[in-house]
């Protein structure tokens, strides 16, 4: 297959070039804003941790009373204009849905939320750098972080952060997964290596810059009630998932020494039919396992979706959500070494205004 789509990568990559070196040179100029802005990106498609690091640095922000607003395009949501959520709010109404959205938008709301910080902003919208001119002219926050920037060269950034997972594909899409080549990382401020659960060094062929590495740590598995269970209550599992990388997921519940009786992927972002869900479900019975377990932003994804909200009887969805024990693990990215730079970097930004 990849050597099908080299010639569409090669084409590709000249496309990226060409963008590029009409920014690098100045034939294109960024947009700059008033606020001062934090790109973060990476240079695979999907499962770096762009979001668990975008809630991290948020909440950093919001603890010292700082005014952030974070741009998210929301992908996979139905509509295209510009929505305004505060980061304290709580969807007890049911008025937010993933459509509205996004499922990863979706999940940095409810965790934001869950910290009790307030003083922040989540603005989707489809165009990144319309969305930032748009929250900086009408709220004229402090700080604007751009989730996912690191390609959107049309807006100008004070820091840009990229991260990287060791290892990896090294062909550009659709031969691979990389959205442009790995030695542009060098257009990046600050690196962050995302080791995800693994506990590797810094890479030292790329000490000429600033490497802050972090990894994901286990907070628990909770269910739609928001109830605990411990990992050795859990005598086995079907698991599914529809995230970038899904074999860290699996390798996740692995090291929590949980028996898998059956691994279900989906594509990234999935939106789940009823038969999908009837699978899991199905498999669940055929195993007769203990637990059914999946990650938060597919969690996220089902019980946010209008199917779940605005269902006045039993679907498919709420079936699996109340009558199955469905479980998702909580996880938060963590910083292992360098901190220093990274909050340098931003303390540094906070002095300049």
């Amino acid at each position: 297959m990849k050597i099908l789509t080299y010639p569409l990568s090669l084409l590709y990559r000249f496309i990226i070039f060409i963008r590029n070196f009409a920014y690098n040179s100045g034939i294109k100029k960024p947009r700059i804003l008033e606020p001062k802005i934090i790109s973060v990106g990476n240079i695979a498609v999907g499962g770096t941790g762009k979001t668990p690091f975008v809630e991290m640095i948020t909440e950093y922000l919001l603890k010292k009373k700082k005014f952030v607003v974070v741009v998210s395009k929301g992908y996979k949501r139905e509509n295209d204009d510009i929505k305004v959520v505060e980061t304290g709010f709580k969807n007890e109404k049911h008025e937010l849905n993933t459509e509205i959205l996004g499922d990863e938008a979706m999940m940095l709301l409810e965790n934001l939320s869950a910290t009790g910080l307030e003083g922040g902003l989540l603005v989707v919208g489809d165009d990144k750098t319309k969305t930032a001119k748009f929250a900086a002219t009408k709220f004229k926050p402090e700080i604007i972080i751009v989730d996912d920037g690191f390609q959107h060269r049309k807006l100008y950034r004070d820091l840009d952060i990229v991260i990287l997972n060791p290892g990896g594909d090294k062909h550009l899409i659709p031969a691979g997964n990389l959205r442009e080549p790995l030695k542009n990382f060098k257009r990046a401020d600050l690196l962050v290596i995302n080791n995800k659960f693994d506990k590797l060094p810094v890479n030292e062929n790329r000490k000429n810059k600033p490497q802050v590495i972090c990894s994901y740590i286990f907070e628990g598995l909770k269910n739609i009630k928001y109830e605990s269970v411990q990992p050795e209550q859990v005598s086995s599992a079907v698991v599914f998932c529809g995230i970038g990388e899904p074999d860290s997921f699996k390798q996740l519940i692995a090291q929590l020494n949980i028996k898998i009786d059956a691994f279900i992927p989906f594509p990234d972002h999935h939106n789940f039919s009823n038969s999908d869900l009837e699978k899991v479900m199905q498999s669940f019975k055929s195993h007769n396992s203990s637990h059914i377990i999946t990650t938060q932003k597919d969690f996220v994804r089902i019980k946010n979706s209008e199917l779940v909200l605005k269902a006045k009887s039993e679907n498919t969805y709420k079936n699996l959500l109340y009558n199955f024990p469905l479980y998702f693990a909580k996880i938060k990215m963590q910083i292992d070494q360098n901190s220093e730079y990274l909050y340098k970097e931003i303390d540094n930004l906070l002095d300049t205004e």
